[in-house]
């Protein structure tokens, strides 16, 4: 199922659907130069990942390639430590606060993406992403019943609890409520810390054929249960905690 026949059902999603699908784009543009371009040095990825960003989202790369120049005096190593970006002083007038946070939260995902060695990595011990350390608020349960946890940045999916927050590891189901859209995407609602996920079924993923696009579709959803008060923890793949 493509964007557009989305957005057509789902008029209302369009903005979000077509952000989405431009990152989706950006990352796989260079993860795909990762492999087939010869580098000489890992800190050419900086190039790949400026000059897509460039592209994709239709920045002149004349005014974002001082990001490289900036990110090489201060020695930040965005390949190996992608969570540095978060905290690069980035000043562009115009911008708010939360717009370059954005801004830095896109450009270091192909970063993270790069550190993901597409082995199941398990998120059993804290309950945050073992490949880059976040907190991740998208599931999928599989068809042997199994949790699935699923990372927004390097993507990376590991197992947890089938009955488990993964904020605060509370495991009894009278203190987690279910809450279910129109299409079965699930809010569990942890009733101890006040946080949620949301989680899918494997037999849903045959009709996205992608987390984050149901993540995205399930917009509604998270409106919700954020105005009920419950908080999401890790962002979704467009950087977006709080749904205003």
């Amino acid at each position: 199922m493509n964007i557009q026949e989305i957005i057509k059902e789902k008029p209302y999603l369009q903005s979000p659907l077509e952000f989405y699908e431009r990152i989706r784009n950006f990352t796989d543009e260079c993860k795909r130069q990762k492999k087939t371009i010869q580098l000489d040095s890992d800190m050419e990825l900086i190039d790949i990942v400026l000059k897509n960003f460039s592209m994709t989202f239709q920045i002149p790369y004349e005014s974002i390639l001082f990001l490289k120049e900036e990110i090489l005096k201060s020695g930040i190593n965005p390949i190996k430590e992608p969570t540095t970006l978060w905290s690069f002083p980035l000043h562009t007038e115009g911008l708010s606060k939360e717009e370059i946070e954005r801004i830095l939260f896109i450009i270091s995902k192909p970063f993270f993406v790069f550190l993901n060695k597409n082995e199941m990595e398990s998120f059993m011990e804290t309950g945050k992403c073992p490949v880059c350390g976040i907190d991740s608020s998208l599931a999928m349960i599989s068809i042997n019943n199994e949790k699935i946890m699923i990372c927004p940045l390097c993507e990376n999916m590991g197992s947890f609890f089938r009955i488990g927050c993964p904020y605060c590891f509370n495991k009894d189901s009278t203190k987690i409520e279910i809450l279910l859209d129109e299409e079965e995407v699930r809010a569990e609602l942890c009733l101890e810390c006040n946080t949620y996920i949301k989680s899918f079924r494997e037999t849903h993923f045959i009709k996205y054929k992608d987390p984050f696009l149901i993540d995205i579709v399930s917009l509604p959803l998270d409106i919700v249960v954020q105005k009920r008060g419950y908080i999401r923890r890790g962002p979704n793949i467009i950087g977006i905690k709080m749904i205003n």
